[in-house]
């Protein structure tokens, strides 16, 4: 491959083509080729690290999935790309090659690292202590500075990543127990946003209401969205948390009218099912159901569109939260059980398929939808600490 592309770009005819030409032929082509092309020549990598060509690819480059892998021995945290076959007939999943690899000197050593979000190529990756901001096109990483403000008491809970397309902002926003009253051992939630290229974090303090489950914020529309209740460690009361990006301020409003079942824990998670927010509940032992807002922020609008049947699923009951990853041609569903599988669904046969992932001795493994960019968090972000890896 390399040889090919070196005879390419050595050719006369190819030397005298413009840059811009250039950047519009690359931006056509798959993103390992791009990769590759960036090793073959100085002009060729320098022509890839223009910001005038990420603009350009970005909105051509084709959804895949991107996978966390926590390995315990030794510990590292990995990412890598899945290479998706959208067959008729069936789906095949090829794990690639590992695009970056974090290893416990880089701080990551706190606690276990989950997938945050996914914006324009640029992931977020979590934990209790430490929050990166990286793109694996470009193997760049930001790690966010911690900031103590009065009151906080206890590590993150849960985070968000999202983008306000006004203003061309990152925004990052994590919750956390803090101590808001005079009484001892009371602690309640409260919330704070990191705007990428500021360097400084901006404390909104306490918040009227607690997040549910284990799930991170899901953007839509330019918010960020969680399930909430008014009431500790509930779901009778169960609202959707909106986060506006732009005004940094939350609303409640209510999410579908999801029967709450008697004796049974709460598997119930925001995700995006066909570029609409959706609610999946997975709590009764019977089905596991998708709830989709198909007009957004209509709350009339909710309607059950999925159902799945224990009995069609092949480990059977299930007791995780399940998150819809992507609607391929044939309107067969990728989805991912928490820390378990991915698999398949296709709702008119009401066939499954398991994408079992490779062996290995793992503490956590992850995924979601990711769109590959060559978006440079250095040229991006000045002003913030840019390591390359």
């Amino acid at each position: 491959m390399h040889s090919t592309l070196r005879k390419v770009c050595s050719d006369s005819s190819t030397m005298n083509l413009p840059s811009e030409l250039l950047a519009e032929v690359f931006s056509r082509v798959p993103i390992k080729t791009i990769i590759n092309c960036r090793s073959v020549c100085k002009r060729w990598r320098k022509i890839l690290a223009e910001p005038y060509f990420a603009n350009l690819h970005l909105p051509r480059s084709a959804a895949g999935i991107i996978i966390h892998q926590g390995l315990s021995n030794p510990y590292v945290d990995i990412l890598k790309m899945a290479e998706l076959n959208d067959k008729a007939d069936h789906h095949d999943i090829h794990h690639e090659y590992p695009l970056m690899k974090f290893m416990p000197r880089l701080g990551l050593e706190d606690g276990v690292m989950w997938l945050s979000g996914s914006i324009n190529g640029l992931i977020c990756l979590g934990s209790e202590k430490t929050i990166c901001i990286c793109n694996p096109i470009t193997r760049e990483c930001i790690f966010i500075p911690d900031q103590k403000f009065i009151g906080k008491s206890h590590p993150t809970l849960h985070h968000g990543f999202g983008y306000v397309e006004s203003s061309d902002q990152y925004k990052v926003v994590r919750f956390y127990k803090g101590s808001f009253s005079a009484s001892e051992g009371s602690y309640e939630l409260g919330c704070e946003v990191y705007t990428l290229g500021t360097r400084m974090w901006k404390n909104l303090g306490h918040v009227p209401f607690y997040i549910g489950g284990y799930g991170d914020g899901i953007c839509v529309g330019g918010n960020l969205h969680w399930l909430a209740s008014h009431q500790k460690e509930t779901a009778d009361d169960e609202r959707l948390c909106s986060f506006d990006l732009e005004r940094e301020s939350f609303q409640l409003t209510a999410g579908p009218v999801v029967p709450q079942v008697v004796g049974y824990t709460t598997y119930r998670n925001l995700g995006i099912l066909g570029g609409c927010l959706c609610v999946c509940d997975n709590t009764p032992d019977l089905e596991f159901a998708i709830w989709v807002m198909k007009d957004y922020g209509v709350t009339e609008s909710w309607s059950k569109e999925i159902v799945i049947h224990t009995d069609f699923l092949y480990w059977g009951t299930l007791d995780e939260e399940v998150y819809p990853l992507k609607v391929l041609k044939d309107g067969t569903i990728l989805m991912y059980c928490e820390e378990h599988e991915l698999f398949t669904y296709h709702p008119g046969t009401t066939t499954t398929q398991d994408h079992t992932f490779p062996d290995g001795d793992y503490k956590t493994y992850n995924a979601m939808v990711y769109v590959p960019s060559f978006v440079s968090l250095r040229s991006t972000f000045m002003l913030e600490n840019v390591l390359v890896l």
